[in-house]
C-alpha cells in the first residue's frame, strides 16, 4: 500500500479547492492518503475522496508504509513535521500556502507540475542538519531538536538576559542582550538574519550564534563547526527568561546550564528539481531587484 500523508495546522476556504485538487491528483495516481487527525477534523465536512481516508495521530501508525509527508502551510506548518515524523526519516515536501516559504518551496499554483516531478523522481533530498538541546536540571519531553533555532530570550520586556556560552569547553563570551539565538543553516535565513546573522547554504556543516539587540555593541554572529558542543549557562534580573526550540516554547529560572549540540539524526527534506537554495533567496528577499539589471 502506497500512503502519502498530509499535515497541517489550519484550513481556509480559499485552501479549499486546492487541496481537492491535491487529493484527487494522488488517488488518480493510485496512493492512499492518510491525514494527520487534527486537520482531518478541519477539513473532513469540505473534501471528498474517492478510498477511505487514513487518519494517523503517529507517523509509527503508517512509517511502514508512507512514501512522504506533505507540508501544508508556511514555514511554520512544516517546522512543526519535525515533531511528527521524528527520527522515522520519512522525507517532507513542503507546499507553501503561506507567505515566505524558504523551506515550503512549492508555490500552490505550481502543484501540478511539482507532483509530476515527484512522481518522477525529479526531486533531491536534503538532509537538513538538527540542534539537539538538553538541560542540566530538568529532562526534555519531546520537543529537545530544532530545525531552525534554539532562542532564548528576555521574559520580562524591559529586562535584558545575559547568556554565558562555551563552545568545546572553550569560553566564548558573556551577551548582554535581548536574547541569543543557535542557528542552524536551515534557520540562518530566519530569525538569525533578522537579528544581522549571516546566511549559510543548507550544505554548510556549521551552526551560527547570534545576540538579539546585543548591549555589546561590539558582538556579533560567529559560525562555527557543527561538530562542537555549546553551553549557554543563561542568567537575567528576573527570576525566568524563554527557551524556544523552532516553534516550542518554554520557561526556565535564571541561573539554568543548557548542553546544545548536532542531533544524531537528520530532517529529509524534499527539494524539487528545478527549485534551488539559490533562486529561493533570489526572489524571496529580492535580490536583484536593481534597474541595471
Amino acid at each position: 500500500m502506497k500512503i502519502i500523508a498530509l499535515y497541517s495546522k489550519v484550513f481556509y476556504d480559499n485552501y479549499q479547492s486546492t487541496l481537492q485538487s491535491l487529493i484527487s491528483i494522488l488517488e488518480n495516481r493510485g496512493y492512499n492518503v492518510a491525514i494527520y487527525s487534527d486537520f482531518y477534523s478541519l477539513i473532513k465536512d469540505f473534501i471528498t475522496t474517492a478510498k477511505d481516508v487514513i487518519v494517523f495521530n503517529s507517523i509509527e501508525e503508517i512509517k511502514n508504509d508512507v512514501e512522504c509527508l506533505f507540508s501544508i502551510g508556511g514555514d511554520g506548518t512544516l517546522l512543526d513535521t519535525v515533531s511528527i515524523v521524528k527520527d522515522s526519516r520519512v522525507p517532507v515536501l513542503g507546499i507553501n500556502f503561506g507567505r515566505m516559504g524558504f523551506l515550503s518551496m512549492v508555490k500552490k499554483e505550481f502543484i501540478e507540475s511539482a507532483l509530476f516531478a515527484f512522481f518522477h523522481g525529479e526531486y533531491e533530498l536534503e538532509q537538513r542538519s538538527l540542534l539537539k538541546i538538553e538541560c542540566d536540571t530538568e529532562p526534555f519531553v519531546g520537543n529537545d531538536y530544532a530545525l531552525n533555532e534554539i532562542c532564548f530570550s528576555r521574559h520580562e520586556a524591559y529586562s535584558l538576559i545575559t547568556p554565558k556560552v562555551w563552545v568545546n569547553e572553550t569560553y566564548l563570551n558573556r551577551y548582554w542582550a535581548d536574547g541569543l539565538i543557535i542557528a542552524t543553516p536551515t534557520g540562518s535565513t530566519a530569525y538569525s538574519l533578522a537579528c544581522g546573522g549571516p546566511i549559510l547554504h543548507p550544505s554548510t556543516n556549521s551552526f551560527v550564534i547570534t545576540p538579539m539587540a546585543s548591549h555589546n555593541l561590539s558582538a556579533c554572529s560567529i559560525v562555527i563547526p557543527d561538530d562542537s558542543v555549546i553551553k549557554v549557562l543563561v542568567e537575567c534580573r528576573e527570576n525566568e527568561f524563554c527557551m524556544n526550540v523552532d516553534s516550542f516554547s518554554r520557561h526556565f529560572n535564571s541561573g539554568t546550564m543548557f548542553t546544545i549540540s548536532k542531533n544524531s539524526f537528520n530532517f529529509n527534506l524534499i527539494r524539487i528539481k528545478e527549485e534551488n537554495f539559490f533562486k529561493t533567496i533570489r526572489e524571496k528577499l529580492n535580490w536583484g531587484l536593481d534597474v541595471r539589471n
